[in-house]
């Protein structure tokens, strides 16, 4: 029985070429895009779980009360991972890892590594990273050892075993043996390097300071917890500890938490982390926008198979006057559902096999086919094709072996039911979802556009930013000056962190006329500048004046408070009034207005700019927009003179800034790709009701023209009742898209507002889309000579 209904089906997919082109064309590339959505969240969900016991390792992170609010970080001080390993049964393993980068040299090769850092000689006990040579419980004990990635031992070394080869680092000070070698870290770790150096070795290029201040937060604190240890138990016990061990640090003004490995790749945002994540609110969106195409493809088939079953209707009739039973036909249309359903998923998946590196390369992934491919996988894919079969086949199956045999061969009409009802009803759902994820997808474009074009208070157009390294701080205004010999070099200007960052220095202060109660919780950002630093980025003076060289109190006692700093004061004329903080008191001399030295992800703080001459890290230079590459060969020539151990390295202001929102710009154009393929599906499922209006009215159209109309009324009557269903699409789809996006967008500091226009031009948009499918089919159907349709009567 069952190789009749295959045989049968296969015969109407022949006869109904074009219906089942659509319908198997429209669902595989539905499938198609669920399925590489679906690679999309399972590669992000998949951070880190490679690790064995990944469910009881924590990042041990910490958080700062700044005006009133914890402002988390995820770094942490040597001493506080000493004295949690010693006071915590609880911890299992701990692994510190400390970030570097270094000019790394063997023979005439010599390279800026980046992907550098020092951990201890317990790291492979928690993070499970294969060894292709060396013993993982030995290769970072000991003083000046380092493992190395494969990549890094092909691009050192080719074929030649790099095992006992040494490096040489900051030009010799360091040499480093090398003692192990890993395979190259997973792209779904939430970290990458391409040097581990033994934790040892960190005593021979840092200030002892370092192994004692518990406020010098250079180290990311993992550790491992015994079987069974409940962390929120121990996160209970964090502020005693912080009381007890971490002077002058308490716990009113720091604590500690602890973050799930697997959570920190989609749900951590702190300060300082060790690369950019992913976003946990990206996978609700994705996921919805994937059920959502799903739909719409089943939608399609429902609406396109009814749509051709008038021409199904003799043979149905037939089929019930030689005996057959309504579940006979119910197994029948089932079955040529579950065979389309079945090819469509097969076209899917060779679909998807041939984009995914144009995928990978457009996501930002490196997913591979063997996901795909697996056993896993395949049987989650065809867990689906039976249930999408069974949803999309199961209201046709039965509309269709409910028809009446004597109306089906003598060409009467067949009663429906709720039939009209609901197909309508599908077709205002696929309108709801376009003019949703259109209008969503504009929402997400104008707030990234807003971020990026965002007026910054600074000019960062034409803005070099040179990173000093290992330079002479104390040659830093001849360096300055050495650059500004070149015309096309206007300004020069320094600060101690980098435009834009992460800024990590903050304190406490007294302040004239504030009560020591009201500013006891509060404390200010503080960034040291040099005297020039305003005038090179244009940040502007809304009060007072710059640093300058003609006052010698810029160099000791003066300082300039942004706006947001004055308000937090509650100050009305803070010129001349005084602030103490580390020891010391200092004049206010000027008020900067407002800029963003952060990310816009963040508020501008208050904050205090302090003069330095020695405390600086980065140079900014205010270059010509003309002859840029002879400019940037100039900075290279002087920063050589001055830098010697390292390569010269740039960047402009306005890519960094740029960079910044690189993730929230990918996010959109991986949804306006999948948005426009929803839409495009959409269009199938109009199709096919306009060609099931077209057939149903194929005698009423032939009578009209009869009687004279036109082949414009005809279109008309036939497209109108769309406008109707977008009309009620659009009603519904306004105020749900408003809320959903409206509680996306307030996770943005910063914002743009949704504008009416968003939906409006959603809905003009899929009413253009609409009348052109539809008007398509219409017009055919208008063009029909009469004679056709009206010959049996």
């Amino acid at each position: 029985m069952f190789k009749n209904h295959i045989k049968i089906a296969f015969r109407v997919f022949k006869k109904e070429k074009a219906y089942s082109l659509i319908n198997i064309s429209g669902l595989a590339l539905g499938l198609s895009c669920c399925l590489m959505i679906f690679l999309f969240i399972k590669d992000e969900l998949s951070y880190d779980k490679f690790h064995q016991g990944s469910d009881r390792i924590y990042r041990v992170a910490a958080a700062y009360m700044r005006q009133g609010v914890w402002e988390p970080y995820s770094t942490n001080s040597w001493p506080t991972a000493e004295r949690l390993k010693s006071n915590f049964e609880e911890v299992e393993q701990l692994v510190r890892i400390a970030r570097m980068s270094e000019i790394v040299t063997y023979g005439e090769k010599r390279f800026d590594e980046r992907r550098m850092a020092i951990t201890d000689g317990n790291f492979f006990k928690i993070f499970s990273f294969p060894l292709i040579s060396g013993n993982p419980n030995e290769a970072l004990k000991g003083l000046n050892k380092v493992v190395i990635s494969e990549s890094i031992a092909k691009k050192y070394f080719g074929h030649t075993n790099a095992m006992g080869k040494v490096f040489s680092v900051e030009d010799g000070a360091l040499q480093l043996q090398v003692s192990g070698i890993m395979e190259d870290m997973p792209s779904n770790s939430h970290f990458h390097f391409d040097f581990l150096i033994s934790q040892q070795t960190l005593r021979e290029i840092v200030p002892e300071a370092m192994f004692t201040n518990v406020g010098w937060d250079s180290q990311y604190v993992y550790i491992k917890v015994k079987e069974g240890v409940q962390p929120k138990r121990m996160e209970a016990l964090f502020p005693n500890f912080i009381d007890d061990h971490l002077s002058p640090l308490t716990s009113g003004n720091f604590k500690l938490f602890l973050q799930p490995l697997l959570d920190i790749h989609l749900k951590s945002d702190n300060g300082t982390e060790i690369e950019s994540n992913g976003n946990i609110n990206h996978i609700y969106i994705f996921s919805s926008v994937a059920i959502f195409i799903l739909i719409i493809a089943s939608i399609n088939y429902m609406n396109l198979t009814i749509a051709r079953s008038l021409r199904r209707a003799k043979e149905i009739g037939m089929r019930k006057v030689l005996g057959a039973h309504k579940m006979s036909l119910v197994k029948q249309f089932l079955s040529e559902s579950f065979i389309l359903t079945l090819v469509s998923t097969l076209i899917a998946f060779c679909l998807t096999l041939l984009l995914l590196p144009k995928f990978n390369q457009f996501a930002s992934k490196e997913i591979t086919a063997n996901t795909l491919l697996s056993l896993e996988f395949i049987a989650v894919i065809g867990v689906a094709v039976l249930i999408i079969a069974l949803l999309s086949g199961a209201y046709p199956s039965f509309v269709l072996s409910n028809y009446k045999p004597i109306n089906s061969l003598k060409g009467g009409k067949t009663k429906e039911g709720f039939g009209p009802v609901l197909r309508k009803g599908l077709v205002v759902l696929q309108f709801v979802i376009s003019i949703g994820l259109t209008a969503s997808t504009s929402i997400v474009f104008h707030q990234v556009d807003f971020l990026k074009n965002k007026e910054l208070g600074i000019n960062k157009e034409q803005l070099v930013a040179i990173p000093l390294r290992t330079m002479d701080r104390n040659k830093i205004d001849t360096f300055q000056n050495n650059l500004l010999s070149n015309t096309s070099i206007l300004k020069a200007g320094a600060s101690n962190m980098k435009i834009p960052g992460w800024i990590s220095n903050s304190t406490n202060y007294r302040a004239e006329g504030v009560p020591i109660d009201e500013d006891a919780r509060k404390s200010m950002k503080i960034i040291g500048i040099s005297r020039n630093f305003f005038g090179t980025v244009e940040a502007e003076m809304s009060e007072g004046r710059d640093f300058s060289k003609d006052f010698s109190s810029d160099g000791t006692s003066s300082i300039i408070l942004n706006e947001t700093a004055v308000a937090q004061l509650g100050w009305q004329e803070p010129i001349g009034k005084w602030m103490e903080f580390d020891g010391q008191r200092f004049e206010v001399v000027g008020i900067v207005k407002d800029f963003h030295f952060e990310s816009l992800h963040r508020k501008i703080a208050p904050t205090i700019f302090l003069p330095s001459t020695s405390d600086l890290n980065w140079v900014y230079a205010k270059v010509e927009p003309h002859d840029i590459p002879s400019t940037l060969e100039h900075i290279k020539s002087v920063y050589s003179k001055f830098v010697t151990d390292r390569e010269f390295s740039y960047s402009f202001i306005n890519e960094d800034v740029e960079q910044q929102y690189r993730a929230e710009k990918k996010f959109t154009e991986v949804l306006t790709m999948f948005t426009i393929l929803a839409i495009i599906l959409a269009c199938l499922g109009t199709f096919g009701l306009v060609s099931f209006s077209a057939e149903r009215k194929s005698k009423e159209i032939g009578i009209r023209k009869v009687l004279g109309a036109s082949i414009g009324n005809v279109t008309f009557q036939l497209t109108r009742e769309f406008v109707v269903l977008l009309s009620i699409a659009s009603l519904i789809a306004w105020p749900l898209t408003y809320f959903f996006m409206d509680d996306w967008i307030k996770d943005f500091t910063y914002r743009t507002n949704i504008k009416l226009e968003v939906f409006a031009i959603a809905t003009i948009l899929a009413l253009l889309i609409t009348m052109g499918t539809t008007g398509f089919r219409a017009l055919r159907a208008a063009l029909v000579n009469p004679v056709e349709s009206l010959r049996t009567e």
